[in-house]
Formats: structure tokens, sequence, C-alpha cells
């Protein structure tokens, strides 16, 4: 077969030779008879129990995307929100109760009706986020039909490239990424969440590739430049020469900024900013020693209460913590308590239906209100504390009150564990995200109640600009470094510096390269982020002077 060269639009750098796996998931043809009377309550209990399962498949597609990182995972988020929503899962049951629709014809349709609005939007990037919609009927949907898991995990060949019409995010996340050198989709853009990830995984993706179906055969030879936007079939000798030239190239590169793994994170005036990751489950600790992580500046304890109907206890927690301690192998670790409620329900916590979950009980609240869950996380950190370097952390914070009502039940813990004779940690330093607006102003009041603060700029920046940040329609809205939160983390920084004590940001700036020599300006000495982006930040922040970048963080925020 002689080369042939197919062009469309490159979504994500980097280049790739691999062979054609046409990626075709089983279809999702639904049954088209009505039901009668008689069988519309179990048709309803089919639809609540396949969303269950869809929403099991979610979270683990959630969970793999977050090794990439909040972004990618804030993918999923939207999805698991859609599951609970009345225009999705309330009007699929409607239409089961009152047209007599089977539970897969009543969510296609449901599906199809909200997908024509989104598609009726004139902006690209928001009418892409109607594809989200047809991502989660399709879970449910495959859920309904017995077939609740990735259909190419296990059969994937080495070096394929993977050519589809359309991507889900979903399936993307949970794909073999060992086997996977590239993707190329007949549709999509460059704002299509497949797109999203494919940049944060580091794959290569072509988009728009009309004819690739087409064109294309299991097993062809093929090359993808994702920079230029260009699909090369069966290419020439010379054309694959050049590609494997370009490879190299970039694997040089990549290895030249593997050099900064080992390095520390010292500007060129001499300032230290310490380099720390985010993690989600145990899993990533190997993932973040080998990037070069200082330690862990955020543990996200909430994988232990997810995809279950009961509470973790105080021994599995106690067991998972102190393993993450001896993991990091004494360097620090910050376990932050239980981030639930309010938009991210948790089995077995009751928490009431809000008007407005972003601003309900969430968080520290949530604990504060079943004191008995923050009891027994404290006592598992407490003692996991005795085998490393652990601090502890309160989530969503507001007030004075609230660290003090906090730190009172740890106080309680610990005297009971002392009484108990229980080995474990007497003095550990006790921080809060400071993440809500709140906060940040009274920033010089907190910081006398805590050994250190974190900035969570991904809430801190919502709240701020009063939007909701997985609201697609104000997607434009939503700037992390518009001046008011720049304005407010330096406030909180100055709150921390005068008291002598430290703060870090664990937010999405940390590991933004663009927003990185801001907030060194503003006196951020400690970052955590994805433990994939922290060579690239040492290697920025070697080449930064703190007077240069405080400079212009001061004319930024003047």
């Amino acid at each position: 077969m002689a080369e042939h060269v197919l062009n469309g639009v490159g979504a994500a750098p980097g280049f790739a030779i691999g062979r054609v796996f046409r990626y075709a998931p089983r279809e999702t043809a639904t049954e088209s008879q009505a039901i009668n009377q008689t069988e519309i309550e179990a048709e309803v209990a089919r639809l609540r129990d396949a969303t269950d399962r869809a929403r099991t498949r979610i979270t683990a597609a959630r969970e793999a995307a977050a090794k990439s990182g909040e972004a990618e995972a804030a993918i999923f988020d939207a999805h698991l929100l859609m599951l609970d929503d009345p225009a999705m899962i309330g009007e699929s049951e409607r239409r089961i109760r009152e047209d007599h629709q089977p539970a897969a014809i009543a969510v296609e349709q449901t599906a199809a009706a909200l997908r024509k609005m989104f598609d009726q939007i004139e902006d690209s990037y928001l009418r892409e986020r109607g594809k989200d919609v047809t991502d989660v009927a399709t879970q449910i949907i495959r859920a309904l039909q017995g077939d609740a898991s990735p259909s190419t995990a296990q059969t994937l060949p080495p070096d394929s490239v993977i050519v589809a019409d359309e991507l889900l995010a979903s399936d993307v996340a949970l794909l073999d990424m060992e086997r996977v050198t590239a993707l190329v989709t007949a549709q999509g853009s460059r704002t299509a969440h497949v797109a999203i990830m494919a940049r944060a995984m580091g794959l290569p993706i072509v988009v728009g590739v009309t004819d690739i179906l087409s064109r294309s055969r299991d097993g062809d030879v093929v090359t993808v430049d994702g920079e230029r936007g260009e699909v090369v079939l069966s290419p020439e000798p010379s054309t694959l020469a050049r590609m494997e030239e370009r490879i190299n190239t970039e694997r040089q590169e990549r290895l030249r900024r593997a050099e900064f793994r080992d390095l520390p994170g010292l500007t060129r005036d001499g300032t230290r900013i310490a380099l720390f990751a985010n993690i989600g489950t145990p899993d990533e600790i190997e993932a973040a020693l080998e990037q070069g992580a200082e330690g862990i500046g955020l543990v996200r304890t909430e994988f232990l209460f997810h995809e279950r109907s009961d509470l973790p206890d105080e021994q599995e927690q106690f067991l998972t913590y102190q393993a993450i301690a001896q993991g990091m192998a004494n360097r620090p670790v910050v376990i932050r308590t239980l981030d639930a409620g309010g938009d991210k329900p948790v089995a077995g916590i009751p928490v009431a239906t809000e008007m407005n979950p972003f601003l309900g009980v969430r968080g520290l609240r949530l604990s504060l209100k079943h004191p008995e869950i923050l009891r027994t996380q404290l006592r598992a950190i407490l003692r996991a504390a005795a085998s490393g370097d652990i601090h502890v952390m309160f989530p969503m914070v507001t007030t004075v009150d609230d660290v003090r009502a906090a730190r009172q039940i740890l106080a309680s813990v610990g005297a009971e564990l002392e009484a108990e004779g229980i080995e474990h940690r007497r003095d550990i330093p006790v921080g809060i995200m400071i993440e809500v607006p709140a906060a940040a102003v009274s920033a010089d009041r907190l910081i006398k109640e805590v050994d250190f603060f974190s900035l969570g700029t991904n809430d801190l920046a919502q709240y701020v600009l009063a939007v909701d940040r997985t609201n697609e329609l104000l997607a434009t809205n939503y700037s992390p470094l518009d001046v008011a939160v720049l304005r407010l983390i330096e406030r909180a920084v100055s709150a921390a510096d005068a008291a002598g004590k430290p703060v870090a940001v664990c937010g999405e700036l940390a590991g933004d390269l663009e927003a990185i020599p801001l907030l060194v300006g503003l006196g951020v000495r400690e970052l955590s982020m994805t433990a994939t982006r922290i060579p690239q930040a040492k290697e920025l922040i070697r080449e930064l002077r703190v007077g240069d970048e405080a400079q212009a963080a001061q004319a930024r925020i003047a």
C-alpha cells in the first residue's frame, strides 16, 4: 500500500509510530418495544442499578485521570454530578413511568434532547461539553446491557495508535496507556475532553481526520504528528526515518528534563522552593518519588470512602496512612481530612439535598456535623504519624471557630490514645486549607491557630470570582490568575510570613508554568502538584530570580 497523508487538527503535541487499532466499542443499540404497566418498577430499578454501576466505572476513570492532574479528574467530577442531575436521571425515570419507555431508550432520548441543547450553542468550547452528556449516557446504557468495562483494555496490542470516529473521555482514562502511542479521531476538537486528557498524558492526538476510518485498516503502520496535525498511513522508509529522528529528539528532551528531578528547586539567586506531589491513592507514591517529589503536600483521603456502602474503620485508615508515611521514607506527608459532602457525596454519610452544594455542608463543615467520623480519621492519622513525618490538614475552613472546634476534637482524640496506651504522635503539625475568601481575608487571625497554610487555588478562585468551575457555560469567566485571586494569595502568604510559618500552594496553579513565577514572586516557597509536572517546574524555578519575579508580581496585582 502506498504512503498516504491525512490531515486534521493537532490537538496534543508529540510524535508517534505505531499500528492502527480501530477502536469500536460495542454498539449501544437500544430496544424500542414499550414496556407494560407491570414492568415499570422493575425497569426503574434496572435504571438505578445501572446508574450505580456506571458511577463505579466513572469513579475508576476519575482516579485514573487524577494521576495526570486535578483538571483532568474534574472532567469526571462533572460526569458524576450528572448521575445525580434530575435533567438526566430524573427525566429518564419520567420517560419510563409516563411514556412506558425501556430504560435504555429513556436514557438515550433524554441524552439526545440534552445534547441538542448543547449543539445549538455557538461557542465551540461549550458545544463540545455536550459530548459529556453522551459519555455519561453511554456508560449507563452499557451497564444496562451488562457491559460496564472498557472494551479494549485487555486486547490492545503494543504500540497501538487508537483510531476512532469519536472517543469518550471515560474510555481513554481506562485504556492501557502503556500500549498506546497516539490517538486519531474523525471528529473532535482541541477543546474536547479527550484532547485535554491526551495532553495531560503526554499522548499526541490528531482530531478531525474525517477519512481516517475509510482509509485505515487494523495493523497498518502509521505515523502521527500531533503538532502539525498530520497522519501518514503506510509511510515510506524515508518518512519513518524522519519521524524516528523527531521521536528521538523529543525523548532526549524528556531525558534532559528528567535530570532536574533530583536537583533542588533553587532559584538563580539562591531561594529554595520545595516541590511536593499531590496524591489520591497510595499507588501514586512510587511515581511521586520517581519524579523527584520532596514530600507529599496533599493526600486526598476520599479514596478510602468511595465505591463502598460502609465507612472505613480506624484500623483500615491507620494501615493506609502508615503505608504512605513509610513509603515516603520520612519525607513530609500532609494528610487532608475527608473533603466530602455537598457536591461530593459519600455513601454512609447522610447529606441533605442542597440548592447550592458548593456553598453547603462540605469539607470540615461535614466532619464537624459528624464528629464520630472525624474522630475515627484523626485517631488513625495520629497513630500513623508515629511512623513518619505526617502533618494533618483540615479543608474548607472559614473561621477561627472552625479551627478551634477541629483542634478540640484532635486534642480529645490524642488524650484517648494516651489513656489507652496506644502509640501516636503528640505534636503533629496542624494546618488548614485556605480556599474560602473569608479565610484568606482573615489569614492573620487564622495563622495564630495553626502551624501552616496550604492554598487550595481551585476552590479559592471559584469562590472569589463567583464562578462554578465545573459550569461549562462560565468556562471563560474562570481565571485563577485573576488579580482578585492573586491579591488574596498575597494576603495569606504575608500573614504566614509575618508569623514565621510555612505556606504552600496545592491547587492547580502550583503546577502551572505560567503561574509559578507569579507564586514565587508573591512569596510562596512550597508548591505541591501532580507528580509528572515536578521536573519541568524545577527546571523553570532554576531560571527564576526572586527579586525580578517579586517586582513582576507586584505590578500584576497593583
